[in-house]
């Protein structure tokens, strides 16, 4: 009896993040790395901000992805050294998500001796997922911000012939704080 619960469990599990041969086809389109810049506006002041851009993309427990993203924000003049200049990089692991083709969950933190969870936005933690639609894919960051308020961010990637595209937006509450546009080309 036991024996047979394992092996119904399994099956489940299995049926809970498997992806249709569709989306994995999809996702192997946009493996690779990409390297480029970008033009960021801050709405509210409107000031800009050069950025240089480095995306890659893998596979990630057969039917899900990696993505790390690395973004260099620029000094003043476009200066790619000096006390103004900041780096920031976020490297994710995503799954399909049940039955739904084109949506993938941020998979679940946790070891073989660790309990997995998910992230918790009440502690400064984003929650994350992504959607992938024809040659887009986009993932979507909730957060709590410091005033109580939300921070949502959305990261379009857009397939090119030689890379892609990035249209990135940054909102808090309901206003738009930031807009990133940029090309990147495929280097690997």
């Amino acid at each position: 009896m036991l024996k047979r619960l394992t092996i119904l469990l399994a099956l489940a599990s299995g049926l809970l993040f498997a992806a249709p041969a569709w989306a994995q086809d999809a996702i192997d389109r946009f493996v690779g790395n990409f390297v480029g810049s970008g033009i960021a506006e801050r709405v509210g002041d409107a000031t800009t901000e050069k950025r240089d851009l480095d995306v890659a993309i893998k596979r990630y427990k057969g039917d899900g992805f990696t993505i790390k993203w690395i973004t260099v924000i620029r000094g003043p003049g476009g200066e790619r050294a000096g006390p103004d200049v900041r780096r920031r990089e976020i490297e994710e692991n995503f799954l399909p998500y049940k039955d739904l083709d084109d949506i993938f969950i941020l998979a679940p933190k946790g070891g073989m001796f660790t309990r997995a969870e998910l992230p918790n936005p009440l502690e400064g933690e984003p929650m994350r997922w992504a959607s992938l639609h024809d040659d887009t894919l986009t993932i979507y960051s909730l957060g709590i911000a410091p005033q109580g308020g939300a921070e949502l961010q959305i990261y379009h990637r857009t397939l090119t012939e030689g890379g892609m595209t990035t249209d990135f937006l940054r909102m808090q509450d309901e206003s738009v704080v930031v807009r990133v546009n940029g090309n990147l080309t495929r280097t690997e």
